[in-house]
Order: C-alpha cells, then sequence, then structure tokens
C-alpha cells in the first residue's frame, strides 16, 4: 500500500511538472495598423549606403534622418494632414514643401528650393478631373541670375496621371518641349511600408513617376518617350515580406535605353 501511495504522488508530481513545462505563453496578435517603418538601407550596385531612420508621435511622423549627414526632414501636421515640410542642412532650412487640401486631397503644393543658388518659388497644383484622374504641373527649369539671385521663365512638365481606387498608379503621360513619356505600373496586393504613417501618401503618392510611393508596392514600370530623343526604361522589383505582410527586402532592377542595367536593394526595419 505504501509503495502504491508513493508511486501515486510521484505520478502527481510529474503530471504537475510536465503540465507547468507545456504551458505556452500566449502570443498577442499585431496591431496591423500599428506597424511603422523605423529604418530603410538602401544599397546600390556599387555597395554605396544609404541610410534613413524615422521619428513618430503616434502614427504621426516628426523626423526622418539621414544617418552619417547633418540632413533632416521636419512634418508639420494639421489634424491628420500633413501641411508642411522643412529639409534641413544643419540648422538651414533649405527646401520646403507647404500643401492646400481640399476634400481631404491636396490640390497645391508651394515649393521654396534654397538648393539650386538663390530662391526658387513654384507651386504645383492638381487638378481632379475624377477620383481616379488627376493632372499636374511637375518643374522642369528655370533661368537663374546670380546677381539678384532671382529664377524667371519657370517651365514645367504636364503630367495626366491615372490612379486606382486605393491610390495605386495606373498609367501616367508626361509632356515637356515636344518630349512626351508614357508610364505603366503594376502592383503587388501587400502592405506598403509608409501605409499607416499618417498622412504621408496624401502627400507623396504623385512626388515622383517613378510610383514606388503608393498604397502597395510596385511590382514594374515601364516607360517609354518619343520626341527629340526616343528610349525606353523600366523597373522591376521582387519583394521578401514578414509575417504581416510589410516587405522587408526588395530588390529592384533598372534598364534603361541610354544607362546600363543595374540593381538597388532596399531594407526596411519595423517598430513590431
Amino acid at each position: 500500500m505504501k509503495k502504491l501511495i508513493i508511486s501515486s504522488l510521484a505520478l502527481f508530481a510529474l503530471s504537475n511538472c510536465t503540465s507547468s513545462d507545456d504551458t505556452v505563453e500566449e502570443i498577442q496578435p499585431v496591431d496591423p495598423t500599428t506597424i511603422l517603418p523605423t529604418k530603410f538601407t538602401e544599397i546600390t550596385q556599387d555597395n554605396q549606403t544609404y541610410v534613413v531612420t524615422f521619428k513618430y508621435d503616434g502614427t504621426k511622423l516628426v523626423e526622418s534622418n539621414d544617418v552619417g549627414t547633418n540632413e533632416k526632414t521636419v512634418y508639420t501636421y494639421n489634424g491628420d494632414n500633413i501641411v508642411k515640410t522643412q529639409d534641413f542642412e544643419g540648422t538651414a532650412i533649405v527646401y520646403t514643401r507647404e500643401f492646400t487640401y481640399t476634400n481631404g486631397r491636396v490640390t497645391a503644393e508651394k515649393i521654396t528650393n534654397k538648393h539650386s543658388g538663390g530662391t526658387l518659388v513654384y507651386t504645383k497644383n492638381f487638378e481632379y478631373l475624377s477620383d481616379n484622374h488627376v493632372k499636374y504641373n511637375e518643374y522642369s527649369s528655370s533661368t537663374y541670375n546670380p546677381g539678384t539671385g532671382v529664377h524667371t521663365n519657370i517651365k514645367s512638365t504636364l503630367y495626366d496621371v491615372y490612379i486606382s481606387n486605393n491610390s495605386n498608379l495606373i498609367t501616367a503621360t508626361s509632356t515637356y518641349e515636344g518630349q512626351t513619356r508614357t508610364y505603366n505600373y503594376s502592383y503587388d496586393g501587400q502592405n506598403n511600408p509608409m501605409k499607416n504613417v499618417k498622412g504621408f501618401l496624401k502627400i507623396n503618392f504623385l512626388l515622383s513617376p517613378e510610383g514606388d510611393v503608393a498604397s502597395n508596392n510596385l511590382l514594374t514600370m515601364n516607360s517609354t518617350y518619343t520626341g527629340p530623343t526616343n528610349g525606353q526604361s523600366s523597373s522591376s522589383s521582387v519583394h521578401t515580406y514578414n509575417n504581416n505582410n510589410f516587405p522587408t527586402k526588395t530588390v529592384t532592377t533598372y534598364t534603361s535605353t541610354l544607362f546600363p542595367t543595374n540593381a538597388h536593394t532596399f531594407l526596411t526595419e519595423y517598430n513590431k
């Protein structure tokens, strides 16, 4: 009987020990709307490396810093909209973007550029013909008088862009002094790294015809240009994603009629 009791106690103790060891701590799911990029690294084909880090207040972007330089960009909000960005070199403001909104969209962007000698001031105007069709002007050239520091004869490239319902670019056409260029884009169905940064896509998805700032991640961009110069250019990207469907690594290959093919690698780190 004594032996039986001891065996029973041993079995009870073993059962408790096994139960305790097998207990798995519950993993709390990540709220996907709170995932934010904290660091971007770009590695060029010749192994040049560029790093940008980000600071936030909640999901609002406060500041981005170019690591290894004295350059940074500071963001100013009104509610959930970014109304101004300022690029600094040390303590000097060298580039400012100021945004006007109508019905939640950017309809004007005033640029003050002190990079190119003197002060260049111009405004990009965005005309929405429908929810999926917008035209705008982009600065191309000007005549600068170093004696007065004044830019005159400002010329613009005109863009005619079609966008999807979730703010990806579909096609675009640009015209400038007899040169016409067409763009066609395709995207994946995953999350762009900047998706949750409050107001960021609104001010930047038409920043570049390259199409890499959008709701999703660019897969291909194909462009053909005709006029005084004829040719083609394209980019194709392969993405590696984390468990939350955000890219952590992107390898983009660029091809062009005028330049050799080259590839850049982009690495993204997140807050969770």
